[in-house]
């Protein structure tokens, strides 16, 4: 795997943890509802942020090099095919593990009733097409990177396109989810508006 490659996949998972910022409980209470201090919530959210974000990034990275070996072992024909896939693209394999991280924690969280049918399919919509964003943007980014500045404009436009283009894909795909479900209402905010 090249160095860009390996951009690029991390990039996709720092636009994956990003655009899922909005899910991230606030714990803006203690338990018996007495708000907790800013300082604490600002530290809480930080370790969250530097929790995931790790795991993320050793998912993103360590996938390509799964779906390279699973092509390698697979005896299915059609599965060969897709791991081989995978195998070639860094940022396709880094989003198609992401998404499945994300898809089993938001299941989990929709079976013990922390989160409705409607939230899920939201999430799981949003996530879809804001991996396909973090990746899109990271490429653009890292291109972009590359022409100004050669290995740390390569990074740097890496990672803030992968930022935006994940953030951008979430919000999009969540609206979308939240069209076909008829639940456009709670993204409308004309009545916070009326007198």
């Amino acid at each position: 795997m090249s160095i860009k490659d390996f951009v690029v996949s991390a990039s996709v998972a720092v636009g994956n943890v990003a655009s899922r910022e909005r899910d991230r409980d606030t714990m803006a209470r203690h338990n018996d509802g007495r708000p907790r201090p800013v300082e604490d919530r600002a530290k809480g959210r930080v370790k969250a942020v530097v929790r995931e974000g790790t795991a993320k990034l050793v998912v993103s990275q360590t996938a390509h090099m799964g779906a390279k070996e699973l092509a390698k072992r697979v005896s299915q024909e059609t599965l060969k095919k897709v791991f081989g896939v995978l195998a070639k693209s860094p940022a396709a394999a880094a989003g198609s593990a992401l998404f499945a991280f994300d898809v089993a924690r938001d299941g989990a969280r929709f079976a013990s009733g922390r989160i409705d049918g409607g939230e899920f399919a939201e999430r799981v919509g949003g996530n879809a097409v804001g991996l396909a964003g973090a990746a899109g943007g990271a490429y653009v980014g890292s291109f972009v990177g590359t022409l100004a500045m050669p290995v740390v404009g390569t990074a740097l436009g890496s990672v803030v396109g992968g930022v935006i283009g994940g953030i951008g894909g979430d919000t999009y795909g969540r609206r979308k989810v939240r069209s076909v479900l008829g639940r456009d209402d709670e993204w409308d905010d004309e009545d916070d508006w009326e007198d």
